[in-house]
C-alpha cells in the first residue's frame, strides 16, 4: 500500500509502507524486522486496557496526584537545542490533563513526553500491555506520549527498534530511510543531539537545507489500535493531528542489525566517546573547583 506520495520541489518521491491486520509473529520478523522495513499492524490491541479505559477522567482519577515532566516547545517543535534535547518542567498529572482537556494548550506547546509509566505512574501500569511481536524481558520501559494536538516531535532516529502504539486520537508520522540521512542535516556527533535533525519541522529552512526537500519520505496517519514498527536508525518526525496518546516500546535489539548500517553505528559509537569524555571532564572539573583553596 503507497502512503501519500510527497511532492517537493516538482518531484514526486514515493515509498511504499504495508499495513498488515495480525501478522503472526513469524511472518512480521521474517518481513519486517530482519529486513528492518516500517509496517502498520492492525488488530493486534484489540484487547489493550489503555484503548478501553484511559480517558481523561479514569487516569485523573488513578494517577492524578502523581508529578509527571513536561516538555516546552521551542518554534513549534519539542526540542530546546544541540545540547540540551528537551526543555522540561515538573507539574502534577492531574493539571497537565486538565490543561489538555480546556484545550488551553491546543497549540502543542506543552507535551507530556517519554513519561516513563511504570516508575512514573504506577497506577496505570496494571493496564500496560506488550506488543506480542517482542519478549517483554527485552523492553525496559513503556513510555507514555500524551498531547494536546499540534505536538510535534523533531526528526530524529533511535538507536533501538521501536514499536509506536496509537491509544487515543491521531497521529501524522513521516519515515526516512537511514540512507537518507545525509539529506536530513544531522547536529554534529560531538553533540548530545546527533540523532536529531537540524531541520526544524514546522518551519524548515530550505535556503539553509536545500537537499532536504529531495529526501524521499513514507506519510502515515495512526489511529487508535495502529501499531508502527519503526526500525533502529529510520529517522521519524511525529505530529499530534488532534488530542492524542501514545505507547512505544524500545526494546534490546541484537547486535546483527547494527551491521546493516555499520557509517550510522560507527557515527553513534563515536558520539558516545566524545560526550562521555566530555561528561567526563566536566564532572571532573566541578568537582575541582568543589574542592575548599588553600589561604594563606
Amino acid at each position: 500500500m503507497s502512503i501519500n506520495c510527497s511532492t517537493l520541489g516538482g518531484e514526486t518521491y514515493a515509498m511504499n509502507i504495508e499495513r498488515l491486520c495480525r501478522p503472526t509473529r513469524e511472518e512480521f520478523e521474517r518481513r519486517f524486522l530482519r529486513p528492518q522495513r516500517p509496517v502498520v499492524i492492525t488488530g493486534a490491541m484489540e484487547n489493550w486496557a489503555p484503548l478501553r479505559h484511559w480517558t481523561n477522567e479514569y487516569m485523573k482519577a488513578r494517577a492524578g496526584e502523581r508529578t509527571i515532566r513536561v516538555s516546552t516547545a521551542h518554534r513549534g517543535v519539542h526540542f530546546k537545542g544541540a545540547n540540551q534535547i528537551l526543555d522540561y518542567s515538573s507539574m502534577k498529572f492531574s493539571e497537565y490533563i486538565d490543561l489538555v482537556a480546556s484545550h488551553e494548550i491546543s497549540d502543542g506547546r506543552l507535551y507530556a513526553t517519554v513519561v516513563p509509566i511504570q516508575k512514573t505512574l504506577p497506577e496505570l501500569w496494571p493496564d500496560v500491555a506488550f506488543p506480542p511481536y517482542l519478549d517483554r524481558e527485552d523492553c525496559a520501559s513503556p513510555n507514555m506520549w500524551f498531547g494536546p494536538g499540534r505536538n510535534v516531535s523533531p526528526l530524529h532516529y533511535d538507536s533501538t527498534h521501536n514499536f509506536l502504539t496509537q491509544i487515543r486520537g491521531k497521529k501524522r508520522v513521516l519515515l526516512f530511510h537511514p540512507d537518507e540521512a545525509s539529506r536530513l542535516y544531522p547536529f554534529s556527533f560531538r553533540h548530545h543531539s546527533m540523532h536529531i535533525s537540524q531541520v526544524n519541522m514546522v518551519e524548515p529552512d530550505h535556503g539553509r537545507f536545500p537537499e532536504f526537500q529531495r529526501a524521499e519520505r513514507m506519510e502515515v496517519v495512526l489511529e487508535p489500535g495502529d501499531m508502527l514498527f519503526i526500525p533502529l536508525f529510520w529517522w521519524h518526525a511525529v505530529f499530534g493531528i488532534e488530542e492524542n496518546l501514545s505507547i512505544n516500546y524500545w526494546w534490546r535489539t541484537p547486535v546483527s542489525a547494527y551491521l546493516r548500517y555499520p557509517r550510522q553505528t560507527a557515527r553513534g559509537v563515536g558520539g558516545l566517546v566524545v560526550n562521555g569524555a566530555r561528561s567526563l571532564w566536566n564532572a571532573r572539573a566541578s568537582k575541582a573547583s568543589a574542592q575548599p583553596r588553600a589561604t594563606s
